[in-house]
């Protein structure tokens, strides 16, 4: 059976998705009995040379050329933005046409309307490929745990951030440094703020807390700290007690009907297996009642790998009995604050290197490590990491520790 596809977009993922669709056809056609072809693909620009481009595809810069013509079954959107996008989905949607987008921005700040109008046409709206790349984390969060009951889920999201922080701590590099040099290597955009800020972690957190826990936030609702006040001196310190820093999303149940959602950079302890991702690969820990700690791992991001997550959305969109329902979260849960929490302090001193008679013993039994780190511009620091405690202990420990010390950095630690 042939499945003629409407294409939005012809960027790195666009092309992508048609090298695999031309290399896995056979393949495609044995398992699934299906012929993919991109009939039609909506380009701003009519004149740019695409080396191997099919003459078969019909260019357009027209949408209703995909959107009017009765000939195609579903529409492919991986142009991005949340503007024209969402009128060409919600107008797919509309003609009953099955939808696949990578869009994270969009699902993020427009998901519930438009996973709601889709179930009100009884066609699917996939997103595979908007949260983790080449992950398969939405499938399985949908449909594997759909027996089970996940209390968190944490990871790293953000292939930029990753690389750059890994730079800095095994080759010494400077922000700066780390910043040109996956630009350089692609990783990173001319303008890097939507990842190294965290809105890309973010809004992929957003996802996730919608599909698993029915959160309805937006960016203004949640914490977010992104990494550019990282330094090479920070990550040195963390490591002076075997930590790591990564720019971390988390989505913990608090309560039964409340999660916190928080995007930050935290340190990250041998133990975890978030310690073994490493540069641009992304990965996900789902902690849940019956599995336990599952991980998550691969590339986030990439040509391949993301159009990978759109073509498997595509094959399970084109199989789809007619009418079906998007499975919607049970739990509707609001947003809550984090509950206790472990710190890394990085503390500027002049008169002590530890910590000793000058702080209560009860004070004292909340420290679990320390260890001094010379730093090249400020001198002499104390670096501590804490147990999990409260936040008047917190604040309590942290006003004894600072009476003749000032605090450079805080950085949770993430639980293993």
């Amino acid at each position: 059976m042939e499945v003629k596809i409407g294409l939005f977009g012809l960027g790195t993922v666009g092309m992508g998705l048609l090298t695999i669709l031309e290399e896995q056809k056979e393949k495609i056609s044995e398992n699934t009995g299906l012929e993919l072809t991109v009939k039609t693909a909506m380009v701003t620009s009519l004149t740019k040379d695409r080396p191997g481009l099919s003459s078969t595809i019909q260019l357009t810069k027209d949408p209703k050329d995909i959107l009017d013509d009765p000939e195609i079954d579903l529409v492919v959107e991986v142009a991005g933005g949340t503007g024209p996008a969402k009128n060409w989905i919600k107008s797919a949607l509309a003609s009953k046409k099955p939808v696949i987008t990578a869009n994270k921005d969009l699902i993020a700040t427009a998901g519930e309307e438009l996973l709601d109008l889709a179930n009100k046409a009884q066609v699917p709206l996939l997103y595979e490929a908007a949260v983790a790349g080449g992950i398969p984390i939405i499938k399985t969060l949908r449909e594997y745990f759909r027996t089970d009951t996940i209390r968190s889920l944490a990871g790293i999201v953000n292939g930029t951030t990753n690389y750059m922080l890994t730079q800095m701590a095994d080759n010494d590099l400077s922000y700066g440094d780390a910043l040109k040099k996956a630009q350089d290597l692609g990783f990173a955009e001319a303008d890097p703020t939507n990842d190294v800020a965290g809105y890309d972690a973010a809004y992929k957190a957003i996802i996730l807390a919608r599909l698993v826990f029915g959160l309805e936030v937006g960016l203004q609702d949640i914490q977010i700290t992104g990494i550019q006040k990282i330094t090479d001196e920070d990550i040195a310190a963390v490591k002076a007690l075997g930590g790591q820093l990564k720019l971390l999303f988390r989505i913990d149940q608090i309560s039964a009907n409340s999660v916190a959602v928080i995007v930050a950079p935290q340190v990250v302890l041998p133990q975890s297996p978030l310690s073994q991702v490493h540069n641009e690969n992304n990965a996900i820990v789902v902690n849940s009642d019956n599995l336990g700690q599952t991980l998550f791992y691969g590339p986030g991001a990439g040509a391949r790998p993301t159009a990978q997550a759109v073509l498997a959305d595509i094959l399970a969109a084109a199989t789809t009995p007619k009418d079906a329902q998007q499975p919607l979260p049970e739990k509707q849960m609001t947003l809550a604050s984090q509950r206790g929490q472990a710190y890394c302090w990085i503390l500027n001193t002049t008169e002590t290197t530890s910590v000793s008679q000058d702080t209560k013993d009860e004070l004292r039994s909340l420290i679990v490590r320390q260890a001094s780190h010379e730093n090249s511009r400020l001198g002499s620091q104390l670096v501590l990491y804490t147990k999990e405690m409260s936040k008047d202990q917190h604040d309590v420990l942290l006003a004894a520790l600072t009476t003749n010390r000032t605090l450079a950095k805080e950085f949770v630690i993430y639980p293993c």
